[in-house]
């Protein structure tokens, strides 16, 4: 029912989409397109199994959005899960399963757009402080209403028009680059223009290496209009004084592998005064516990929980299965992917016999976990006692799905949590608690970390069991 790990592999690394994740209009927009969320649910699901995605939503509601995503019915009102899953794989095997055609959402060439955006990235970071303002490129959002939006390349200043925060910058960039790949001229030059016009971007353009130009389009009285360069070849946007961009040097192909950062962007005018701006507090990585509402028709993502759910867009493969952000990235991605097409679209992208086997999986894991349970804990003690033993570490604890009345589920995993400040040669702990077990993971985390998600600390604070 599944690929096999080689046939994921090229699959996944020919045909993923583009490595772009953005919240348009409450959806999780993969690589420019609602195809390429849908492409990427897809591949999660394939490498991941129906199971990972089970997992995050009550049985109930999975069998309903089966019997709906397949147009299927059952005779009779039985509420025994057991005997719903039964009447389901009968009328399944009438059903000859067609995979869509996804296609569209491929990420497509990546050269030259990377090698582009690259290079105007580096050249534009090395005179912007020149400029009065910062710059940055792809992963970092540009906040827009409830919209946030990862533009290839932004210049801003955190004034005025914007503001910092840790994550992202709310408000419009005083200029922003987006760079084309073929099949994403709709994103890029209707749906984004569009949003950047309602919302005032000062400077938008757009880079388009299939046709060698370059758009440029300028905010007056509430809409765009399209600019052209001067008479010299430099096109000089009104929205950051001083900066001059020779348009036509990009596409001269030799600049491809030789660099052109010295020369794409000129400063005109003295050195402006800079001063670092200061970053806001506000929604960051973590700062909501993850808690996607799923349901059988799609729902709204907040910008909020996109902020702190959604991780760094690398798409990665290892240990058989696509990759964003390891495993609780990717978990993260893949209810946000749910929110966006609600379940009953959702389990249309894998054949209707992988969900039913992936419920009956879990009915049999729940019917088994107070065994689970008992050799986690014992695994745990192991654990505890080889962290004392060889790492000196006399504070361990527990939280996280082991202490918790629930039953276990595909994404649980042994949390170990130490109070004390000082670890000795962190790697070495974790390949002590990976030889004693791969399966369950073992994690192991200090108290006291910067980097704990607001679940975890509320864990450690609410939950912890000593050990």
């Amino acid at each position: 029912m599944y690929p096999s790990r080689e046939e994921l592999f090229h699959d996944f690394s020919e045909h993923h989409p583009e490595g772009k994740l953005e919240l348009i209009d409450g959806k999780l927009i993969v690589g420019n397109s609602l195809v390429g969320s849908r492409l990427l649910l897809r591949q999660i699901l394939q490498g991941w199994k129906a199971d990972a995605a089970v997992a995050l939503a009550p049985i109930e509601i999975w069998i309903e959005a089966i019997k709906a995503g397949f147009n299927l019915s059952i005779p009779g009102s039985s509420t025994d899960n057991h005997l719903l899953l039964d009447a389901l794989d009968r009328e399944v095997q009438q059903i000859a399963y067609q995979a869509e055609d996804l296609a569209a959402g491929w990420g497509g060439d990546h050269f030259p757009h990377d090698r582009i955006r690259q290079d105007l990235t580096m050249a534009l970071f090395a005179i912007a402080k020149q400029l009065g303002g910062q710059s940055l490129g792809r992963d970092f959002v540009m906040r827009l209403g409830n919209n946030g939006f990862t533009p290839d390349l932004i210049f801003f200043k955190g004034q005025g028009l914007n503001r910092l925060f840790s994550y992202y910058l709310d408000g419009p960039a005083e200029l922003v680059i987006e760079i084309l790949r073929p099949g994403h001229e709709y994103c890029d030059r209707v749906l984004k223009r569009q949003y950047y016009e309602a919302t005032g971007v000062p400077e938008y353009w757009i880079l388009n290496p299939s046709t060698q130009q370059t758009e440029f389009w300028r905010w007056n009285e509430g809409q765009y209009q399209q600019q052209f360069p001067d008479n010299d070849g430099f096109y000089r946007p009104h929205s950051v004084p001083g900066l001059a961009f020779r348009a036509n040097l990009i596409w001269q192909e030799e600049n491809w592998y030789n660099g052109f950062e010295q020369e794409a962007f000129v400063v005109e005018t003295s050195a402006q005064p800079y001063q670092k701006v200061k970053e806001m507090e506000g929604p960051e990585w973590g700062s909501l516990p993850f808690q996607p509402q799923l349901s059988l028709s799609p729902t709204p993502i907040r910008f909020e929980e996109y902020i702190s759910w959604c991780p760094e867009a690398k798409f990665e493969f290892f240990d058989g299965k696509p990759q964003i952000g390891y495993k609780i990235g990717t978990k993260h991605v893949l209810g946000m992917l749910m929110m966006t097409f609600g379940l009953v679209s959702a389990v249309q992208v894998l054949p209707p016999q992988t969900w039913i086997a992936a419920l009956r999986q879990r009915l049999d894991l729940e019917q088994q976990d107070a065994q689970r349970k008992a050799a986690w804990w014992q695994l745990a003690r192991q654990a505890a006692e080889r962290l004392h033993n060889q790492f000196g570490l006399s504070h361990v604890g527990a939280i996280g799905d082991l202490v918790r009345p629930q039953p276990l589920n595909y994404w649980s995993e042994i949390t170990l949590v130490t109070q004390d400040a000082d670890i000795p040669e962190y790697w070495k702990i974790y390949d002590a608690l990976s030889e004693l077990s791969k399966d369950p993971e073992i994690r192991f985390i200090r108290a006291e970390n910067d980097y704990l998600t607001v679940e975890e600390k509320e864990a450690i604070a609410q939950e912890m069991i000593q050990l």
